[in-house]
């Protein structure tokens, strides 16, 4: 029988007991037309021996070891290249799919579609009860929304999903955020950068949005993304801001083939894609409460970071009085001004953030 789904979860020390949630809730929804990737990036925790105990159980189930560790990109590819099905869909190992979600993908198995976007949500300790999909119907997004959320993956400036008739439990940015068509993927040669640490979703996104030529709504909860606190966007990270270059550096290439010379779109990746990373790399790095280098050190490395380029620019150039995000005023007219004692003081009391805003937003509207 034609494998008609893929599902290709990425597994790197994911813990037991969020691993055998993950697996099971996948488990217990496969067909004979499914198949089920485990993708272990070489854990060297007890995840790898899960993944076979389930493989040699089931052979519908294939796990595969990278090797060598290669990062989420290299799992993200070996999911493409390993893939059967007519339809892939990405997840990780820590979260969790809907109880419905193969029987509901299945149903709209013969859409002819490039990427079918559904709704997720957002869980810490229990995910909480699911109804049935009643869903008989996908909605096609208009024409020249693929352009919009393209242009949102690369820089992160929000936009109106109501207005395409999605709904704001959409995050479109995640691969787990939709159900691609293999062809599509296959036909257009699109990959996940290889040793880009973070965000590389929104880089393989960029292209497929760009590309799509047929993109249909799903509104239905699919996907369950666990809330972790001790996460890549929470804890202390040394290499950040190298993180955050190498980030940048694959968005220009975006740039370059996707929207070459336009003035527009470079202005609005400086604005929110580069001013995100620069608080961003302030918070997790320079001024976190881990970061284990004395005051002098790590004022030194903010002082030459917020002196680069395009950091420096994109901190200088933004307009405050335009800001509708509370918590980016305080940090950068702190930063405008270079002033390394006001914004480790303001780290340490993060609440300082959001009063203040609230507090600039009020007296903007009072003038």
């Amino acid at each position: 029988m034609a494998v008609k789904l893929t599902i290709g979860t990425a597994v790197y020390n994911v813990g037991e007991n969020f691993l055998r949630l993950h697996i099971e809730g996948v488990k217990k929804q496969l067909t004979d037309d499914v198949e089920f990737l485990l993708i272990d990036d070489c854990s060297t925790d007890n995840s790898g021996e899960i993944c076979r105990e389930y493989a040699n159980t089931d052979s519908r189930i294939k796990y595969i070891n990278m090797g060598q560790n290669s990062g989420l990109s290299g799992v993200r590819n070996r999911t493409i290249s390993e893939a059967n099905g007519t339809w892939i869909f990405f997840a990780d190992g820590d979260d969790l799919i809907s109880d419905n979600f193969v029987k509901t993908a299945l149903s709209f198995y013969d859409e002819d579609y490039d990427i079918i976007v559904h709704d997720r949500a957002v869980f810490s300790e229990e995910k909480g009860a699911e109804q049935d999909c009643a869903v008989t119907e996908l909605s096609e997004v208009p024409k020249g929304a693929g352009r919009e959320l393209s242009l949102s993956c690369l820089s992160i400036k929000p936009i109106d999903l109501k207005a395409y008739g999605m709904s704001n439990s959409v995050f479109y940015h995640a691969a787990w955020g939709a159900i691609y068509s293999r062809d599509f993927l296959l036909n257009n040669n699109l990959k996940f950068p290889e040793g880009q640490k973070k965000a590389q979703d929104s880089v393989f996104n960029t292209y497929a949005y760009f590309y799509a030529e047929k993109i249909a709504y799903l509104p239905y909860t699919m996907y369950y993304y666990r809330k972790n606190m001790q996460g890549i966007t929470k804890r202390y990270s040394a290499d950040f801001t190298e993180m955050a270059r190498s980030l940048i550096s694959h968005h220009y290439d975006c740039m370059k083939n996707l929207y070459p010379d336009d003035k527009e779109v470079e202005d609005i990746y400086k604005k929110y894609r580069v001013i995100s990373l620069t608080l961003d790399s302030m918070k997790l790095n320079f001024f976190h409460k881990d970061n284990p280098n004395p005051k002098n050190v790590r004022k030194e490395g903010f002082m030459d970071f917020i002196n680069s380029e395009p950091f420096k620019s994109a901190v200088d150039d933004f307009d405050l009085e335009s800001c509708d995000w509370w918590g980016w005023r305080l940090p950068i007219e702190f930063a405008k001004k270079r002033n390394f004692g006001m914004l480790d003081f303001a780290f340490k009391h993060g609440f300082l953030f959001s009063l203040y805003g609230k507090a600039s937003s009020v007296i903007r509207k009072l003038k």
